[in-house]
């Protein structure tokens, strides 16, 4: 079976320890633009597309350039991205490796532009393709943001893998309601973002580490 199964994986909070620079960029970025968004709302938002993000920021407060504010939030990452601010997840490397020797299919599915995905890979000394056998980014979908689950649709055909048959990799409650509306089975890599009760209710496993789907995997062979 493991060769008509795929894996498919967001890339902030799941493969690279990256969103408590968004949190902390997030913060700052409230702070200089005198905006009452509470940690509540940034979770509601992770996983969104920036086209989403700023749209629904413009309809919050039509009175503050949504652009500027985040640009200021994306260029705070970006700089601690460059000073190397960031790590990849334990186990991500030694279990992507599991699930490629045994012949399950890998794909990428994230909201973030190709050029940063690269980017964060190359910095740490990763060539991205070595993982995956097919990626979707930002640019692929345009203002289809999850939790419409177009991103994963788009990853599984281009693994030629059915959704029922994919299992998708999230942090955040709008990756995991995507991936459900989308019939594959979310699992939750718990990080930032604690389980709701919909992720209880809809996800296929919650994991804590990524080491922990080797077993997932395991039980398909």
């Amino acid at each position: 079976m493991n060769n008509k199964s795929g894996f498919i994986f967001d890339m902030d909070g799941v493969i690279f320890d990256t969103e408590r620079l968004w949190k902390d960029a997030f913060e700052r970025a409230n702070k200089k633009f005198s905006l009452p968004l509470s940690e509540e709302y940034r979770q509601s938002i992770c996983g969104k597309t920036e086209i989403a993000i700023r749209e629904e920021l413009r309809q919050l407060f039509p009175d503050v350039d949504a652009d500027e504010y985040r640009e200021y939030t994306l260029n705070y990452v970006c700089k601690c991205i460059d000073n190397g601010d960031f790590e990849i997840k334990e186990g991500f490397i030694e279990t992507i490796g599991f699930l490629k020797e045994r012949g399950f299919k890998t794909a990428l599915a994230t909201s973030s532009h190709k050029e940063r995905a690269f980017k964060l890979f190359s910095l740490k000394g990763l060539e991205i393709s070595r993982f995956f056998d097919a990626m979707v980014f930002s640019e692929d979908i345009g203002s289809r943001s999850k939790p419409d689950p177009y991103i994963f649709l788009s990853a599984a055909k281009a693994i030629d893998i059915p959704p029922e048959h994919c299992f998708v990799v999230e942090d955040s409650i709008n990756g995991v309601e995507a991936a459900h509306r989308g019939g594959f089975m979310p699992i939750m890599a718990v990080d930032l973002i604690k389980p709701d009760s919909y992720c209880l209710e809809h996800t296929y496993a919650i994991i804590n580490g990524l080491s922990e789907l080797r077993s997932i995997a395991g039980e398909l062979l």
